[in-house]
C-alpha cells in the first residue's frame, strides 16, 4: 500500500506540519504492519521548502519534488493521501478523491473548503465541533480536539521515566524555525531577572536562521543550556517548572507533560486556541509577538516565580487536556477503519508480507 504526503517545511512555514505528518505516517505504518501490510511513503514537497528532507529520508520515506505549491500530482499514485498545507484546499483535493485514494486533511485554520474523507484538527476552541460543518462534505469524518494531536511517540511514554521537576527551571522554545526569533527576546528577558535563581534549557532547530545569534546569547548567560534538534523534548518538558513558548502543537506537547506555560503567539492562527486555553487556566497568555518585548516577558517571569499569582497557580492537571489514549495511534485506527469499509469500492491494492 502506498501513502503520499503533501507538505512543505521551511524557515517561514516552520517544521510543525511536516513533523506531525511524519508522526502519523509512522503510526500508520506500525498499525498496518500488525496486519502484515507494508506501507510505503512518498513525501511530496515544493522545491525550496525542503527543510526536513533529512528527517524524511531517515524515516525511510521517498521524497518527490514539485515546482510550485499548486502543481498537479496526478502522476503520483497512492492509496492514501495526507494533505497538510494552508495554501491547498478542495481544488487540490478533489482530483485525489476522484482517483480513488483515501484523502486525509490536517488543518487548524477552518478558513477554506475541503474535499476529503477524514479531517483532523487538534485545536481546542469554543466552537470546535462546528468549525468545519460548512467546509467539508456531509460524509467527511471529523476528528476534532487535542485528543487527536499528532504528537511524537516520546510524549506518550515519558511519564514512565518519572523525570523529576526542577524548581525554578525554565524551558524556552518557539518551534524549530522560530521565524520571529522570539527565542532571542526571551533570552534578553532572562537578563532582566538575574536576581532570581533561575536555570533554563533553550531548544531550537538546526534550520533556525537566527541560530548563531542565539548561540552567542546563551554563551553570555549562566546556567542556560542550548539544545539544537533535541531528541528528548518530552524529557525537557517534564524537567521544567514552566515554559516560555509559542502556541500551536507545542500547547499539546506541553499539556501532556503537565507543564505550565507563559505563551507568546507567533502566528495569527495560534491566537484562538491560546485564548481558549488561557480562559481555562491552561496557560498564561502574555500576548502576540508584535505586542511583547523583553520587559513584558521579564514581568511575567517575575510574577510566576515571585508572586505566584492565582492564575498561574491553577495551571495544574494539564495532562487531562490531551489523553494518553489519543494521538496518532487513535487517528491510524480511524484511517484503517475507512480503508476496511471502503477498499472494495475503491479498489485498493494491498501488499502483504
Amino acid at each position: 500500500m502506498r501513502l503520499a504526503i503533501r507538505v512543505d517545511a521551511s524557515s517561514d512555514i516552520g517544521s510543525g506540519h511536516a513533523v506531525r505528518c511524519v508522526t502519523l505516517a509512522k503510526a500508520l505504518q506500525q498499525a498496518l504492519k500488525a496486519d502484515n501490510i507494508l506501507l510505503k511513503v512518498d513525501v511530496v514537497i515544493t522545491r525550496g521548502a525542503d527543510m526536513l528532507n533529512d528527517a524524511f529520508k531517515a524515516a525511510g520515506f521517498s521524497v518527490i519534488y514539485v515546482n510550485d505549491i499548486h502543481c498537479d500530482v496526478s502522476h503520483i499514485k497512492a492509496d492514501i493521501w495526507i494533505v497538510d498545507h494552508y495554501q491547498l484546499d478542495a481544488e487540490f483535493e478533489t482530483p485525489l478523491v476522484k482517483s480513488g485514494a483515501l484523502v486525509v486533511v490536517i488543518d487548524d485554520l477552518a478558513n477554506r473548503q475541503h474535499n476529503c474523507h477524514l479531517l483532523i484538527d487538534a485545536n481546542l476552541t469554543n466552537n470546535a465541533e462546528h468549525r468545519y460543518n460548512t467546509l467539508v462534505t456531509q460524509n467527511c469524518v471529523q476528528l476534532i480536539g487535542p485528543k487527536y494531536a499528532l504528537l511524537r511517540e516520546e510524549f506518550y511514554h515519558v511519564q514512565k521515566k518519572m523525570v523529576p521537576r526542577t524548581s525554578n527551571h525554565i524551558l524556552i522554545c518557539f518551534g524549530g524555525s522560530d521565524p520571529t526569533n522570539t527565542t532571542s527576546m526571551a533570552l534578553e528577558a532572562l537578563k532582566e531577572v538575574k536576581d532570581l535563581p533561575l536555570t533554563a534549557d533553550v531548544v531550537i532547530g538546526a534550520g533556525n536562521t537566527h541560530k548563531q545569534i542565539i548561540i552567542e546569547q546563551v554563551q553570555l548567560l549562566d546556567k542556560v543550556t542550548l539544545h539544537i534538534d533535541s531528541p528528548n523534548m518530552a524529557e525537557l518538558m517534564c524537567k521544567a517548572s514552566v515554559m516560555i513558548g509559542a502556541g500551536g502543537s507545542m500547547h499539546w506537547e506541553r499539556c501532556i507533560c503537565d507543564l505550565p506555560g507563559l505563551i507568546i503567539t507567533i502566528a495569527d492562527n495560534q491566537r484562538e486556541a491560546t485564548q481558549c486555553l488561557a480562559s481555562r487556566y491552561a496557560c498564561e497568555y502574555i500576548g502576540h509577538v508584535t505586542s511583547v518585548n523583553r520587559e513584558v516577558i521579564a514581568a511575567a517571569l517575575r510574577n510566576y516565580f515571585v508572586k505566584n499569582g492565582a492564575e498561574t497557580a491553577t495551571q495544574k492537571r494539564l495532562n487531562k487536556i490531551v489523553p494518553l489514549d489519543g494521538g496518532a495511534a487513535s487517528v491510524s485506527k480511524e484511517i484503517i477503519y475507512l480503508i476496511n469499509t471502503k477498499k472494495d469500492e475503491r479498489g485498493f491494492t494491498i501488499e502483504e508480507h
